[in-house]
């Protein structure tokens, strides 16, 4: 998986100081210093690419990349004061215009959230970009109906019971005390035709999905989803991080069938999309309960 250039290679030990599994060694013998790949944990790399990343001098390939994905980069000239005043400025959107987002802008969204470090260095996250309105229209019934059901197994006792068994009992209080409180009127209104308070009616949403055996899965599609909700707003686009939608994708086989989900694999983060209606004039305060330096 990992080549080195013997004749670049000046065993500086950079990289192996950076291999979070020290896959790569560097030791002097009789005077002279080699940098080679250990034998016993090779098979450990997670095609990182810091390795090759950090190389002063070249010496470094993974077999899975191209040289030309590497390329060098300048330093950007902002510093932590704009980065903190574009953080407040942030804010989740989630009445938009009814004005679709151009193919250019999703795909500029997508280009960086696909920077996101993920947890055991695999990229294997996959995006579901839905921008056709008909097909938001159609999972949206899709999802609703998987909410109202779930509604109902709450309200009986043996039923309750039954998903207590399957989910655990934390995220059964969850639902009865915050989620389906809120969502009994989502249901309501969105039957009466009043309003779809879980797709915002949005023109376009994002759907991030890992295989279910990765480790990491929700957590790195939750990093990748949130650098696009972070990108949507440099480019003058809404977005709102959505734990509505995902289970109730995953759990209906007409919604994956609609998503063209593969069955090894679910949704673990999205976020919807569009032109904000409303422009926010000033931040909101935002404090940790608790700071303890120690």
């Amino acid at each position: 998986m990992i080549k080195i250039d013997t004749l670049q290679c000046k065993a500086c030990g950079i990289c192996g100081n950076v291999c979070p599994r020290h896959i790569l060694e560097t030791i002097k013998e009789n005077g002279q210093k080699t940098t080679y790949i250990s034998k016993s944990r090779e098979t450990l790399c997670m095609e990182c690419g810091h390795c090759q990343a950090v190389c002063p001098n070249g010496a470094i390939a993974l077999e899975r990349f191209r040289n030309e994905q590497f390329p060098e980069h300048d330093s950007v000239d902002f510093d932590g004061e704009q980065i903190l005043e574009y953080v407040k400025q942030r804010r989740s959107i989630r009445r938009y215009r009814n004005e679709p987002v151009s193919r250019e802008l999703l795909d500029k969204i997508i280009n960086v959230s696909r920077y996101s470090p993920t947890g055991t260095g695999k990229r294997v996250t996959g995006v579901i970009v839905v921008e056709d309105s008909d097909i938001i229209k159609k999972l949206s019934a899709l999802v609703y109906e998987v909410y109202e059901g779930l509604d109902k197994g709450l309200r009986n006792p043996i039923a309750k019971q039954i998903i207590k068994r399957k989910i655990g009992n934390n995220l059964v209080s969850t639902l009865t005390d915050f989620v389906m409180p809120g969502m009994r009127w989502y249901i309501k209104w969105y039957k009466e035709g009043k309003s779809n308070e879980i797709f915002r009616d949005c023109p376009a949403l994002l759907l991030f999905h890992n295989p279910v055996s990765e480790p990491m899965a929700s957590e790195n599609c939750l990093i990748a989803a949130y650098n696009a909700h972070l990108a949507s707003q440099a480019y003058g686009i809404g977005s709102c991080v959505n734990d509505l939608i995902p289970p109730a994708c995953n759990r209906n086989h007409k919604a994956r069938e609609l998503l063209k989900l593969p069955k090894d694999r679910e949704i673990y983060a999205s976020i919807t999309l569009g032109y904000p209606k409303y422009k926010f004039k000033c931040s909101i305060p935002r404090e940790f309960v608790d700071v303890q330096y120690l």
